[in-house]
């Protein structure tokens, strides 16, 4: 599969006290209920660099990648979850979130925002990230580099905008699914509410019976 030359890359594993199935039947009962859209939450500030992505693509792209280390105690157990509740585009103008979409994250006092990139699926998500076992897929990471400041990835970054630079690498990384950024493609979320780890469930089954998107 064609990787494009620049490009969002994320990567996913338990977060806010959910396992990645849940979150992935969170968000397939979210992108049917919004024709197709649905919000994937991260935590980082890429906003300057998703505006220099869209000039120089006119169909954006997001690549995900499992984390393959063990969750940290944070992300299995938080203190506090904490549902975001009101957002601005890149434009900083008022953005209103679907009905039917919830992001979640673990709150942190000390970082009073959360952002999101706004992906688009024709299909199934819990048949896209089927792939995530499989390993169909790889990307070398030595030859991306971060898209506005040419650097080196850091270890520690899990959302980057990034662009390929040297293509002779030998690919190291599994990715698993490649989707579309759809407008606004990038929002800052802000207003967290706390909540239970019951309303993240109690809300797939309101909007969507589990007979309709499977058990995973």
């Amino acid at each position: 599969m064609h990787v494009p030359e620049c490009f969002v890359w994320t990567k996913f594993g338990t977060e806010a006290g959910q396992a990645v199935s849940d979150i992935l039947r969170r968000k397939e009962g979210e992108r049917i209920a919004n024709d197709g859209v649905f919000y994937w939450g991260i935590g980082n500030a890429v906003g300057p660099s998703i505006l220099e992505l869209l000039h120089k693509s006119a169909e954006p792209e997001v690549l995900f990648s499992p984390i393959k280390s063990p969750p940290r105690r944070d992300d299995v157990a938080p203190e506090t979850v904490v549902a975001w509740t009101a957002a601005e585009g890149l434009d900083g103008e008022p953005y209103r979130l679907p009905a039917w979409s919830l992001i979640t994250s673990r709150f942190n006092a000390g970082r009073p925002r959360h952002y999101a990139l706004v992906c688009k699926s024709d299909s199934s998500l819990l048949d896209e990230f089927e792939s995530i076992t499989a390993g169909i897929a790889r990307i070398a990471i030595r030859e991306l580099t971060n898209l506005v400041t040419g650097r080196p990835l850091g270890s520690s970054q899990v959302t980057a905008v990034v662009k390929r630079q040297d293509h002779s690498c030998i690919p190291s990384a599994e990715y698993s699914v490649r989707l579309k950024l759809v407008p606004p493609y990038f929002i800052q979320l802000s207003s967290p509410r706390p909540i239970t780890a019951s309303v993240a469930y109690s809300w797939i089954d309101t909007i969507h019976p589990r007979s309709a998107i499977g058990q995973k």
